[in-house]
């Protein structure tokens, strides 16, 4: 039997095993990337490109059909952390994944309102500011300590009012218009708060562990 023993099968099958690990690790990252949380994140970008073009058209019937899928949209944002957390499928990838859905959606709905009339220059220029910023930090934070920093809870509240804002606006009800504003107001305090909040926990990251 000891004469069976891989003596010189080595070096014909070491590089067929490697290779068959890599295929199978790579199988493997794209089963974890493509986890059912993942894809309603990837749903919501995708929702974005009907979302631009309702909002310009200004036809009458629009605004019905437009909030429907920014509701839609709202609802993916809410169960895709669930379901990560609930299925134990919680990953790096959607780590970044989620609050990237998350910008692509609210700055191309934002855009698309300021150039319709329906909400203010200002409003959507801070909105993209804050999120460059967040950008900017997070991939530091990445390409240095190769660490991807989950979104905080204050930036999960600050998208919650901006996207109830441009849902008011989209609406465009004088009998709301007390509540629009109401939240053109909380989401740019939240807007403010929730970039000092980022700031503080990327200095954590970056000066705290001696990052340079």
């Amino acid at each position: 039997m000891s004469s069976f023993h891989p003596a010189p099968q080595p070096e014909i099958g070491t590089g067929t095993s490697k290779s068959e690990d890599r295929s199978s690790v790579s199988k493997l990252d794209v089963e974890r990337r493509w986890t059912i949380s993942n894809i309603l994140s990837v749903s919501r970008i995708l929702l974005t490109a009907p979302i631009v073009v309702l909002i310009l058209d200004q036809k009458g019937a629009y605004r019905a059909t437009i909030l429907i899928l920014m509701l839609v949209a709202v609802a993916t944002d809410f169960f895709d952390g669930l379901l990560a957390r609930a299925l134990k499928q919680v990953t790096d990838f959607g780590k970044l994944l989620d609050p990237v859905a998350d910008k692509i959606c609210i700055i191309t709905a934002a855009a698309a309102l300021v150039l319709a009339g329906d909400i203010p220059l200002w409003y959507a220029g801070l909105v993209a500011f804050r999120d460059a910023l967040i950008v900017v930090g997070s991939s530091l934070i990445i390409s240095r300590r190769k660490v991807v920093v989950q979104s905080v809870w204050a930036g999960k509240l600050t998208v919650s009012f901006i996207a109830a804002y441009l849902i008011l606006a989209v609406m465009n009800m004088d009998s709301l218009s007390v509540v629009k504003y109401f939240f053109l107001y909380l989401s740019t305090v939240a807007l403010l708060i929730s970039l000092a909040v980022y700031v503080r926990v990327y200095q954590k990251y970056m000066g705290k562990n001696g990052v340079g």
